[in-house]
């Protein structure tokens, strides 16, 4: 069961908040690229297994899109982390109460 299911952010104004500079913070610690992403998904086991849906690049470093829908195509990478991020739940991209 998901601990931490988030749609990375990526206009640097939505990454000001506490929160979500904690969870950079964690990311980075744990090697995490966050900035790549496009949703994570960490897992409360032992060892704490996150999951990063890295975006697809072009060879100009252009986000390859679906064609039918927009969303950005993506590749998943595991990552074992050391601890839980400081934030859990579900953080939807645009909300303004979540980080």
């Amino acid at each position: 069961m998901p601990y931490l299911t988030i749609e990375v952010r990526h206009d640097p104004a939505h990454m000001t908040s506490p929160p979500y500079q904690a969870l950079m913070s964690w990311c980075d610690t744990n090697g995490i690229p966050l900035v790549t992403g496009w949703l994570l998904t960490v897992y409360d086991e032992q060892p704490v297994r996150a999951v990063l849906a890295v975006i697809d690049l072009d060879e100009r470093g252009e986000w390859v899109r679906d064609p039918q829908t927009g969303v950005p195509l993506t590749h998943d990478v595991t990552y074992t982390c050391t601890s839980l991020p400081p934030v859990s739940g579900d953080l939807v991209r645009g909300s303004s109460t979540s980080p």
